[in-house]
């Protein structure tokens, strides 16, 4: 019986491992802040892997990618094995969008390339940028960034 405990509490303790941890990530939208749960992706192995083979993403959650040890490389994304739609968030290392990618299409082979590299990327649902207005220049606030000041702002044309 105490072996069949030791079994069951490993099991529970693997699976509690297993699971992502979450947290929040805030984007200051013109209609007010939008919050989702997300996992974040900084591993080598995490970055290669993201959100593919999932059969869904939870509604108000996303995977963010920082990509700040690849910053002087140029970024790509793509959707192989990826098997829902999503949009993706292209940021500065301050948590500003600079560059969104709408609706990327599963399975797509295509790479995403925004214009300069990118210090993190966010991954959401497809259709979370129009329902919820995001735009460049909004900011991303996550403990991945830091605090910004009204003066650091940079501004973004689209």
């Amino acid at each position: 019986m105490l072996r069949f405990f030791r079994v069951c509490c490993l099991v529970l303790l693997l699976n509690c491992c297993n699971k992502p941890q979450l947290s929040p990530l805030i984007i200051e939208t013109e209609q007010g802040p939008v919050t989702y749960q997300i996992e974040f992706a900084s591993t080598e192995e995490q970055l290669r892997t993201g959100l593919m083979n999932r059969q869904l993403l939870a509604a108000d959650s996303g995977m963010l990618f920082d990509l700040s040890g690849h910053a002087d490389q140029p970024t790509a994304m793509w959707m192989k094995n990826t098997l829902i739609p999503l949009d993706m968030l292209f940021l500065t290392k301050e948590g500003i969008i600079f560059w969104i990618q709408e609706n990327a299409q599963p399975h797509s082979e295509e790479l995403i390339i925004p214009p300069f590299p990118a210090a993190a990327v966010v991954e959401l649902n497809g259709g979370e940028v129009l329902k919820n207005k995001i735009k460049v220049g909004q900011i991303v606030k996550h403990s991945l960034f830091p605090p910004l000041k009204q003066k650091q702002i940079p501004t973004f044309t689209e």
